[in-house]
């Protein structure tokens, strides 16, 4: 008779423990959600705002580029750090490959990006344009490229990265446009 009063006492409390451990995990996963949501509300975005290069694309001429980041997010982008490269594009399309991870040895510490501001970068070629490619650019057959990664830090101490990729194609205006790929913030 002890035995049969004892497994309903048993059963109840296995049930009740399972029911707070049920609690206890919703309740951690939810908190878990609502801060992830809470720091992707609050956190930095580093974009492109506009980039503008300055030619003209005649031999032994070296190209100068401005490009424009902006946070339009709600919180600085701490220890911002930008790498550029400006190149001559030698075809008419981008090939089918990875972006390259490392773009130059060197980054640029630009420190921290309020919310809404504006960051200008001057980057300019290498090395002054050849007599073949002023005669290709003129043509059309290549293009000026310049590749980044923009690497910032948020309020929460977590890294982010901006890569951006973009194209002269239009000689006739200075404004330089996104390239197909090889665009995207985390």
């Amino acid at each position: 008779m002890t035995l049969i009063r004892k497994t309903p006492l048993y059963a109840v409390g296995g049930c009740v423990a399972c029911v707070i451990f049920a609690l206890v995990v919703a309740f951690a996963i939810q908190s878990l959600m609502l801060k992830r949501a809470h720091q992707m509300a609050e956190r930095p975005w580093v974009r492109v705002q506009g980039a503008t290069i300055i030619g003209p694309l005649v031999q032994h001429n070296v190209p100068k580029a401005t490009i424009l980041f902006q946070n339009t997010g709600r919180s600085p982008a701490l220890t911002t750090n930008i790498r550029l490269v400006m190149t001559v594009w030698t075809s008419n399309k981008l090939p089918d490959w990875e972006m390259p991870p490392n773009l130059t040895t060197d980054a640029e510490r630009v420190g921290v990006i309020g919310p809404g501001s504006v960051v200008s970068q001057p980057l300019s070629l290498m090395r002054p344009l050849t007599d073949e490619q002023g005669m290709y650019l003129e043509r059309k057959d290549w293009f000026i490229v310049i590749l980044g990664l923009v690497s910032y830090s948020d309020i929460f101490d977590n890294r982010h990265e901006t890569n951006l990729c973009l194209i002269w194609r239009d000689t006739a205006n200075e404004r330089l446009s996104p390239c197909e790929k090889w665009n995207a913030a985390d």
